[in-house]
């Protein structure tokens, strides 16, 4: 996973356009909704990246601690804040080395950010997740549907390809699908002012029996997915989205 160079210049250039906002006051609306949180909790946020969704979160009531790897996303987040006038604690720790022990009432991993490690990694991160809850909290977990870049594979020589332009740069994302490992592997290549630069990662896809498995043998009392509205999970979602409970 070529961390730096996925979230490094190219990535404020050409992704953070889109992250408005309106976006981040949206989604924050949604996590509320989906994991039927209330004011005043205590809130993990990880990983947090540039706190975009910890900050609204923390305008809103709920006492917030955000967690990541990445020390300048953890600076814009901090400065934000400032802007904003809201109290988060930002902590730069990897998810590998969570150890909150019963301190939340409530968890977030948004935007597709788990899935990125060997499964053996990623099976002791959300057992992390589940420690840092305190009885009855909550863990609401965000990520691609397994099934949603099929047809385009299945279309284009077995390839899903993104392509964002800013004027007349570009960043194309090619998705490659190993059906035996359920997992994507991909290559972002972004031309910027005549130079191109590329950026290896995977990340693992599940399906809905498969995390509810993952979830139970973590620890979780209970666990249900749906899809990005809260409604059934069907192979036309977006997003497959998963509550558990301590």
């Amino acid at each position: 996973m070529d961390w730096d160079a996925l979230f490094g210049d190219d990535y404020d250039y050409f992704d953070l356009p889109d992250l408005t906002p309106e976006l981040s006051e949206k989604e924050a609306s949604s996590m509320v909704a989906l994991g039927g949180f209330e004011p005043e909790m205590d809130l993990l946020d990880a990983p947090c990246g540039h706190g975009r969704h910890a900050n609204v979160l923390a305008s809103r009531g709920y006492r917030v601690v955000g967690i990541d790897r990445d020390e300048r996303f953890l600076a814009m987040a901090r400065s934000e804040a400032g802007e904003m006038g809201v109290q988060v604690d930002y902590r730069r720790v990897d998810l590998r080395d969570m150890s909150f022990e019963a301190e939340f009432d409530a968890a977030v991993s948004w935007y597709s950010s788990f899935g990125y490690f060997d499964d053996e990694t990623d099976r002791d991160i959300l057992r992390r997740y589940r420690r840092a809850l305190r009885p009855g909290g909550r863990f609401l977990l965000d990520m691609h549907s397994p099934y949603r870049h099929i047809p385009s594979v299945l279309a284009n020589h077995e390839m899903h390809v993104d392509i964002l332009r800013r004027g007349p740069d570009m960043a194309v994302d090619i998705q490659e699908l190993d059906a035996e490992a359920s997992r994507y592997y991909a290559e972002k290549i972004t031309i910027r002012d005549g130079k191109a630069e590329r950026a290896r990662y995977s990340v693992r896809m599940f399906t809905a029996p498969e995390i509810l498995e993952w979830f139970r043998a973590a620890g979780f009392s209970q666990a249900r997915v749906m899809n990005e509205s809260g409604g059934t999970f069907t192979v036309s979602s977006r997003r497959l989205v998963v509550l558990g409970t301590a």
